[in-house]
C-alpha cells in the first residue's frame, strides 16, 4: 500500500497545534517558540517529511551570510582556511554546522537554520549520508556548492581522483619501477576507487601486470600503514615504490569504521598514515630511496615531513585554493554570473623530491 501524503493538516493534528503554527515552524521557524518547534519537528519525524509542503527559497535581501556544513574527519583544515580567507576578503560572515550522527529527518534543521539566520548560500564540505536525500529539498534551500566531492546534481569543487592516481603512478613508472604498491583509504568510497582506477590505468598503459597484493585499503592511520608496510616488504616480491594517498575525503562518521590502536592514531592527522610508513621503513632498516621509493599526497607545497626524512616526493593537492575556489564559485552563483549548477576541477602538481630514484634493477 502506498504511503499517504504528509500534509500540514496531518502534522498539526499529530502535534496538537494549529495548521498556522505548523506552517510557521516549516517556513518561518524564527517566528515560533522553541516548544512549538520541538512539537512540530517530532510530529514530522514520526510521520515522515514531505518536501512538497516547503515553499521555494526566496532571499530578497542578501545578508552576506554563508552556512558551512562541515563533515570533515580532520577539522579546521586548509579547506576551511581558504574559505575563511576569501570570505573575509569579500565581507561575508560564516556560520558553521557539524552533524556527527545525522538522520534524514534532521534535514529540516538545515532548512530551519537557513531561514532563522537568513543565510544566502550553503557550502558542504565532504560527503555525507544525507546528501542524496537533500536533493528533493533543493527548491527550499539557497544555492549549494559541494566542496571536495563531485556531484551531477549540485555545484561542486573537486579533485579528479582518477587523474591524480594516474599521474602519481606514471611518475614512478617513468623512473623504471614496475612493482608499485598503493596505500588507499576506504574501499567503499568513490574517491578511493577512482584513485585505484587511475593507478591501474597507468600500469596497464605500459603492460605492467596488476597485482592485488600491491593494493592496500583502509590505510588511513598510523598503525594500519605501519602493519601494511611490514607485510609488503617481507613478501616474496616486495615493491620497489609505494604511493601513500591521503584521506582528506573521510567524514566524521567514517571514524567508526577504523581501528585506532595508539595515541598517534587518536590524534589522527593528514600525515599520520605516511608517518606509519616511514617509521616501519626505519624499523626494518629499509633505505629510502635506494631500497624503496616513496611518494605521498600533500596539501601544503612547503610541507616537510618529520625527521629524519624532510622531503618526500609528492602530489600536491592544494586544499587552501580549493576552499578559495569554492567560495568564489558560490559568490558567482549568487551574482548570477555562473550557472546554478557548475563544477570546477582543482589542478594538482607533482613535486619531485629525493625520496624517489631511478630503478634499473628490475
Amino acid at each position: 500500500m502506498a504511503k499517504s501524503k504528509v500534509t500540514l493538516t496531518k502534522i498539526a493534528k499529530h502535534a496538537g497545534v494549529s495548521i498556522t503554527s505548523v506552517s510557521r515552524v516549516v517556513h518561518s521557524p524564527h517566528l515560533t517558540s522553541r516548544h512549538t518547534q520541538e512539537r512540530v519537528n517530532l510530529a514530522i519525524e514520526a510521520l515522515g517529511f514531505n518536501a512538497s509542503i516547503l515553499k521555494p527559497y526566496n532571499q530578497f535581501n542578501p545578508n552576506q551570510k554563508i552556512l558551512i556544513i562541515d563533515n570533515q574527519l580532520i577539522t579546521d583544515s586548509l579547506i576551511n582556511k581558504g574559505i575563511e580567507s576569501k570570505a573575509k576578503e569579500l565581507g561575508y560572515k560564516l556560520l558553521y554546522l557539524r552533524f556527527f550522527y545525522f538522520s534524514e529527518q534532521e534535514i529540516q534543521q538545515i532548512i530551519s537554520y537557513t531561514t532563522d539566520y537568513h543565510v544566502d548560500a550553503i557550502l558542504i564540505i565532504n560527503d555525507a549520508p544525507y546528501l542524496q536525500a537533500l536533493q528533493q529539498y533543493q527548491h527550499a534551500l539557497p544555492p549549494i556548492v559541494l566542496v571536495n566531492q563531485f556531484s551531477l546534481v549540485f555545484s561542486c569543487v573537486y579533485f579528479d581522483h582518477l587523474s591524480n592516481g594516474y599521474q602519481a603512478t606514471k611518475y614512478l613508472v617513468d623512473q623504471g619501477h614496475k612493482r608499485i604498491a598503493i596505500l588507499l583509504g576506504d574501499s567503499n568510497k568513490e574517491e578511493t576507487n577512482y584513485l585505484k582506477q587511475g593507478y591501474q590505468q597507468a600500469l596497464i598503459r605500459v603492460n605492467i601486470a596488476i597485482s592485488q597484493d600491491y593494493i592496500a585499503h583502509h590505510c588511513v592511520n598510523y598503525s594500519a600503514s605501519y602493519k601494511v608496510i611490514k607485510k609488503l616488504m617481507t613478501s616474496a616480491l616486495p615493491p620497489t615504490a609505494i604511493i601513500c594517498s591521503d584521506h582528506i575525503n573521510l567524514s566524521y562518521a567514517d571514524r567508526e569504521k577504523f581501528v585506532f590502536d595508539d595515541k598517534f592514531d587518536q590524534a589522527i592527522s593528514a600525515e599520520s598514515a605516511i608517518c606509519g610508513v616511514i617509521d616501519q621503513c626505519l624499523a626494518m632498516r629499509i633505505d629510502i630511496p635506494s631500497h624503496l621509493s616513496l611518494l605521498q599526497f600533500i596539501h601544503h607545497k612547503g610541507h616537510k615531513q618529520y625527521s629524519p626524512l624532510n622531503h618526500i616526493c609528492a602530489l600536491y593537492r592544494p586544499l587552501f585554493e580549493m576552499g578559495e575556489k569554492a567560495m568564489m564559485q558560490l559568490i558567482s552563483i549568487l551574482n548570477c554570473s555562473s550557472p546554478s549548477r557548475s563544477s570546477s576541477i582543482i589542478d594538482v602538481e607533482l613535486v619531485a623530491r629525493n625520496s624517489t630514484c631511478k630503478n634499473d634493477k628490475i
